[in-house]
């Protein structure tokens, strides 16, 4: 069976290349430093990724407007962003996740606990 494909979008390069390490030896996983770096990938359209684990915070493109990019420009594939932010939450950043029924990790979180909500989001995306 093929491996699953993870696009991960981060800016701070040590967890892009942690995440990898903690994943890669299930999934095919891909990394992009920044939203538009991860944008410039999914256009390029040479892999379709069956989850992407997007920060909220990034100078480039927020996770919020990767997410509304990704909706906009490749309907359906934002139902396979999950988010991590190591910052605060706001009013906004809640009503956002419960609106659009994502799942946000807090950072920092525990191995087996990214393991688990990757593994449960591929599953119920292939129903």
């Amino acid at each position: 069976m093929a491996k699953k494909h993870i696009l991960i979008v981060d800016d701070e390069l040590m967890l892009l290349y942690s995440l990898r390490r903690m994943l890669d030896d299930i999934y095919d996983v891909t990394i992009a430093s920044g939203g538009k770096k991860a944008i410039d990938i999914i256009n390029e359209k040479k892999i379709s990724f069956d989850l992407i684990i997007c920060d909220v915070s990034m100078p480039d493109i927020n996770g919020v407007n990767f997410y509304l990019y990704i909706e906009q420009h490749h309907p359906g594939l934002e139902k396979h962003i999950i988010f991590m932010t190591g910052g605060p939450m706001s009013v906004y950043l809640d009503d956002f996740f419960v609106t659009h029924k994502t799942i946000c990790l807090a950072k920092p979180f525990e191995y087996n606990q990214l393991r688990e909500i990757v593994q449960n989001n591929i599953d119920s995306n292939q129903a």
